[in-house]
């Protein structure tokens, strides 16, 4: 019997093993690829639809920047004219609410310097209050007026009252409880016209609902005593 010996040689198994796995993986990506391709897929023409689809991003971001910017500029454009719209609107009604007055003051003086168009008499032409900014202080003008074909003047008092609810309950309020110095009632002596003007202070929980303007002529055969009644402004 005869003995054989042969030489042991490890690193032509590990080379012959790596050479194995590298055409496993080779044939593997080749397959991979091959299928690929044959479902239609270019590697390079994918490639390049990418590239143009990150240039057609850059686009739109920066035409999205563009558009941002003149919705800003519009934006502020119509904040401008929004408020130069409404300055405006405030002016007209402004100078609307000064025509109204004027062609009132117009009226007023028309029927003294034209007595021939207006019948003879004491009246009372205007009564008007509105607050006056301090707490429940109100402010009033009381107007008369007469056409006469002499020149004499008219004198005589008035007298004003004010009603309304307090705790919901009827109350009339004289001219002197509302006045600082309780001035009891106004007189007036004028020839063609005269404005009287006072301020007054209601007590804390009455509510105003009208006002009475009474006028005591003193020559009564010239002029009846007559009141009128006003809505208290709201």
């Amino acid at each position: 019997m005869s003995l054989v010996v042969k030489a042991h040689q490890p690193w032509k198994m590990r080379i012959i093993f790596g050479l194995v796995i590298f055409a496993f993986i080779t044939i593997g990506y080749a397959l991979y690829e091959y299928g690929r391709f044959s479902a239609g897929f270019d590697s390079i023409e994918a490639d390049d639809d990418h590239a143009v689809l990150l240039d057609h991003v850059s686009e739109l971001e920066e035409k999205i920047d563009q558009l941002d910017e003149q919705k800003a500029v519009l934006e502020r454009a119509a904040q401008i004219e929004r408020k130069a719209y409404d300055e405006l609107d405030t002016t007209l009604k402004v100078l609307q609410a000064e025509i109204l007055e004027l062609k009132g003051e117009l009226a007023f003086y028309r029927g003294i310097v034209s007595p021939k168009d207006a019948a003879h008499g004491l009246y009372l032409q205007r009564f008007r209050v509105e607050a006056n900014g301090k707490p429940n202080g109100y402010q009033f003008k009381v107007i008369l007026t007469q056409v006469l074909k002499n020149d004499r003047s008219a004198t005589g008092i008035i007298r004003i009252k004010i009603v309304g609810t307090q705790g919901d309950k009827p109350k009339v309020l004289n001219l002197s409880q509302v006045t600082e110095k309780a001035v009891k009632e106004l007189k007036y002596r004028f020839r063609y016209f005269q404005s009287l003007e006072g301020e007054l202070t209601l007590p804390s929980g009455f509510t105003p609902q009208r006002v009475t303007v009474s006028v005591v002529p003193k020559d009564q055969r010239r002029k009846e005593p007559f009141e009128k009644t006003f809505d208290w402004p709201t």
